[in-house]
């Protein structure tokens, strides 16, 4: 009996270990990606999971479906609203692409170029001086540039993004301080 018990969890343990860890992406703002109990959209609800949902196990797939375990919820999700999850480090995700609304303005940070767009400026690019991570968080970054318009950018992930103007849900908020005075916010992708 103790062997058995000891092989079970062995084999949950090791299935455990091999689950990809993904997050919900695509879902509108206001609506939910819907789990399912059989991988056919006609099949009955599981459960729910929010547009930015994250740490979700994915543990199998199969055509264009994925079993996934969220908390205690588990069912069938379209994979096409899953992506592999971001993992934090020093540095946020390269290449990353930011915008915001009122007034239109986008950051890209690509390696280590961050390049400031406005509709009334070409595309302004400037090596990174220096990355900071926050002393008390994994997920939050101060990018400075060593030159150009733009005085710092602080991206934070996993977060419920909106540009207010469209459904896009965006997995990263940005705050962009330029160096004539403004202080920007908006949102980030992982750019592909």
């Amino acid at each position: 009996m103790r062997v058995a018990i000891t092989t079970l969890w062995l084999c949950a343990a090791v299935s455990a270990a091999q689950a990809e860890i993904v997050e919900v992406r695509g879902v509108a703002f206001d609506d939910v990606l819907n789990l399912r109990t059989e991988p056919r959209a006609g099949a009955p609800l599981a459960g729910a999971l929010p547009p930015a949902a994250f740490g979700i196990e994915a543990l199998k797939r199969t055509d264009g479906w994925v079993y996934v375990r969220s908390g205690t919820l588990e069912g069938w999700a379209a994979a096409r609203y899953l992506r592999p999850q971001f993992v934090p480090g020093e540095r946020p995700p390269s290449p990353l692409q930011c915008l915001g609304t009122e007034p239109f303005w986008s950051v890209a940070i690509d390696g280590n170029v961050l390049t400031y767009n406005t509709p009334d400026l070409k595309p302004i690019a400037a090596q990174v001086g220096s990355v900071q991570q926050s002393r008390n968080s994994t997920i939050v970054w101060r990018v400075v540039p060593k030159d150009g318009p733009v005085a710092s950018a602080t991206i934070e992930a996993h977060q419920a993004c909106s540009d207010g103007m469209s459904d896009r849900v965006f997995s990263f908020s940005a705050r962009v301080e330029t160096r004539d005075g403004m202080f920007l916010s908006g949102c980030c992708e992982r750019a592909k």
